[in-house]
Order: structure tokens, then sequence, then C-alpha cells
């Protein structure tokens, strides 16, 4: 039918992040993974690093050691190792006034001054990395996909080299020249300034790049790698009309909290494992015993468990620095969290907190190390479907300080807004490792087609 009418359907495929801050060294004579200084020439120093500086791989961060029992052949004790690799679609998470549903993401750069404050970039490294991929503010073919935007004249024989004949300010038939207007069209049509998202499809190479001792059999260097491929919840948003005011009134819930909310299970009670501080079963001693918690199963993340004791918000209007806090009254407010003392294992194989995050993908590999060659790799091949009409918000006002009067307040600009309205939330693919560091090779795109 399309064909028929002659409408053809621009698609574009949005790369993907394929190179990665330089978290260790590469340094010929380092015999274990250490934090690349951040002098980026093995002195510690106030020295950054841009695009430029990246690599082609990104390597797994180790997040917990648990001795496990002697060593039967002489040495130290044995220890079980866990690893975290971990990318999370989209643009980079940083911190924010809320607790982050999404894992703290390494910088793409980070400035001398921000680098100062680390002695390498282990120290600022939480073993996730941004993918990009689902918008690009460069990309020209992308922004002339959108209705509400100006069409791409580059190469066109009516605008000079010098640009002199480029767009006017307003010389978009299809699309409304001011706010008002602008507001109107998005009230009647919600979707008229929207682009199709089809899927994200990515390749991971992963290889254990861990090396065997020398007193150690090479039969027993296999490490486990668990998949998980998850996307926060957010929570439902329920409306009600304050009759004694006469007012609208708004509230949901808290997001999750990724490193309290992420997994979940009623075996992990605080009086086992999870916190060896409190003690249960001593009846010499009440060193620590809490007794009115041993039996509690709060959810946990990689490092920490959420408060089970915690904090109610209690606030029926806006509070100056506390964002948005009249939204979520009567609902439990995230904490930082108390550090857990998980195993490797515990933390492994715990349940996804279903409550908080969907799981897209969840399974465990083996992965063999670099001394065993081809069984030291392995390769995964993801797609992520999204198939939604994604809105976005149309153009920028021309003058956004001048909020009211009449005139050029009310004008747009020829720049688009960049955030999607209805994109709930982003893909986080994490790859969890015992005893075996690993590095990942990532290709990939995302498949976008006009509307």
């Amino acid at each position: 039918m399309l064909d028929a009418l002659d409408i053809h359907k621009k698609t574009i495929k949005l790369q993907c992040n394929e190179t990665f801050p330089k978290v260790y060294s590469e340094a010929g004579n380092v015999t274990e993974v250490t934090g690349e200084a951040t002098g980026g020439d093995g002195t510690a120093g106030g020295t950054g690093y841009t695009r430029a500086d990246h690599v082609n791989y990104a390597v797994s961060k180790e997040i917990r050691s648990s001795d496990i029992g002697p060593n039967v052949g002489g040495g130290s004790t044995v220890k079980q190792k866990l690893d975290v690799l971990g990318f999370v679609v989209g643009d980079g998470i940083v911190e924010s006034a809320y607790k982050n549903m999404y894992p703290i993401t390494m910088p793409i750069q980070m400035s001398d001054n921000t680098a100062s404050a680390y002695s390498t970039f282990d120290d600022a490294y939480t073993g996730f990395h941004t993918l990009g991929g689902l918008y690009d503010t460069e990309s020209t073919e992308l922004k002339s996909m959108r209705k509400s935007a100006f069409p791409d004249l580059a190469g066109e024989s009516l605008v000079t080299t010098s640009g002199a004949a480029a767009v006017t300010d307003h010389a978009h038939l299809d699309w409304p020249d001011n706010t008002l207007d602008q507001l109107q069209l998005l009230t009647e049509d919600p979707y008229a300034d929207s682009l199709y998202y089809h899927s994200t499809r990515l390749s991971f190479l992963l290889t254990g790049i861990t090396i065997p001792d020398i007193s150690e059999k090479a039969s027993n260097h296999r490490g486990v790698v668990r998949m998980l491929i998850l996307r926060p919840r957010i929570p439902s948003v329920k409306t009600r009309w304050n009759g004694a005011s006469s007012q609208p009134m708004i509230n949901m819930a808290y997001p999750p909290h990724f490193d309290t909310d992420l997994f979940y299970t009623k075996t992990k009670t605080l009086g086992g494992r999870m916190d060896t501080s409190i003690v249960t079963r001593n009846p010499q001693t009440s060193t620590n015993h809490n007794a009115r918690k041993t039996h509690l199963t709060p959810s946990f993340g990689l490092q920490k468990y959420a408060s089970v004791d915690p904090v109610i918000n209690l606030k029926t209007t806006v509070q100056s620095g506390v964002a948005n806090s009249q939204l979520h009254y009567g609902h439990p407010i995230p904490d930082e969290g108390t550090a857990h003392t998980l195993s490797s294992y515990d933390i492994l194989t715990a349940p996804i907190n279903r409550d908080k995050y969907a799981v897209v993908v969840d399974k465990m590999v083996t992965l063999d190390t670099l001394h065993h060659g081809v069984a030291s790799k392995r390769i995964e091949n993801v797609v992520i479907p999204y198939n939604k009409k994604i809105k976005f918000p149309g153009r920028k006002p021309r003058y956004p300080s001048q909020v009211s009067g009449d005139g050029v307040s009310k004008q747009l600009s020829s720049d688009v807004e960049t955030e999607p309205v209805n994109f709930q939330s982003r893909p986080i693919i994490m790859f969890l490792s015992m005893d075996q560091k690993i590095s990942a090779q990532v290709t990939g795109y995302t498949t976008i087609t006009e509307c």
C-alpha cells in the first residue's frame, strides 16, 4: 500500500558504543589486573581521558572475594571470586536526586579535575558502561526523520557552501511555528512527533582472560557466567481528586534502587550469611544479637541490602531541596543500604526481584580461561525488542527564558527535544562471572523507522 502511494519510510541503524574507557593497565609487566593510574602513564595523577583514549573492549570488575577453604597444596586460603561486567542501553547514568534504578556507569570522558579525586580509574569504575544506541543528537538523518524537525538540506543546491541560504527560523509547512500551536497539536495527537523503535541487536564476544597459576591444574580453570538482561519496572501512578481543596492529587511509589532492590529470595535472612554481624545461635553472648531482625528477608543488590526499618515519606506538600517529595507520600524512602556479607555463590545464584525488575534473559554458561584457547571464548547474540512508537515533545522554544508574553517568546527554534516521552525504562545487560575475569567486545545497533 505504501509503495502504491509512493510513500517511503526512512529507517536508520543507530550504532551502539563499541569502544570503552581503558580502566585497567595494559603494561606488559603487570601480573594481575589493577587499576590504570589516572596519570595514564603508570603514575598517579589527575590526568583524565577522552574518547580518543578508548579501547575496543570492556573488562569486568571484581566485586566479591570469599574464602572457601584451606589450600591443600599449600599456600594461602582458596578464594572464590565474583566479577561483574554490565552495560546500560542509552545515555550514561550519574548520581541524581533519586536513588538510581540503573547502575552508575563509567563516564565516557573524564576531566583532569575529576580524575584527580581517584588514585586509579578502578576507584571510579562500577563494572558498568553505557552503550548509547537510543538517540544521537548529532545525527542529522535521525533528526530529519521526525515530523517536527526541519528538512536536512545538506547537499541541496539551494544551500550555499557558507550556509547563508539555509533554512530560516520557520520554513516548515507541516509543523507549528510557536509553542501554543505545538502544544495544541501534541494534545490532539500525542504521536504527532514520534519514531518507531524496532529493537536493539547486540553481539558480545566474551573471553576469559584469567591466566592459571603454574601450580594449578588446567582442568580446573572453568568459570561460570550468568547472563542477565533486565528492565526496571516503573511504579504505576495513581490519581484522585481532593474534595476538600478541589485539586487533583498524584501519588506513586519510588522507583527501584539498583543497589538494594536487584535480588530477592526468601531463603536469605539477616540471621544467615546476609549479615554475619547479627548472631543468631550463640547462647553464650548477646553481642550484636537482634532476635527481632534475624528472620527478615530484605531485598539486596550486588553489595548492599535494603533497610528493614525504612523511613516512610509523610510529606504532603512540596519540600525545598527534596525532589517531588509530596508525589511519594506514604511510600518507603529508598536508602543507601547496608553492606551485606553474602558469598560470591549467593550473589551469582540469587533470584532477580521480579517486582522491581522485568527479566528478559537469565541464563548460566561456562567459560574456560584464556589458557584453553577456543574454549575461553563465547559469542552471545542479543535481541532486545521494543516494537513501540516512541513520542517526542516537538521543538524547543527559541527563547526558553521568556515564559510569558506574546511574540518572540512563543517562537520555536530549529532545535528538537531529544528526551522520549514514553520510553519508560532502558535495558541493562549484565554478566556475573565466578572465578573468571572476562573481557567483552561489543557490536550492535538499534533499528528506528520514521512514522
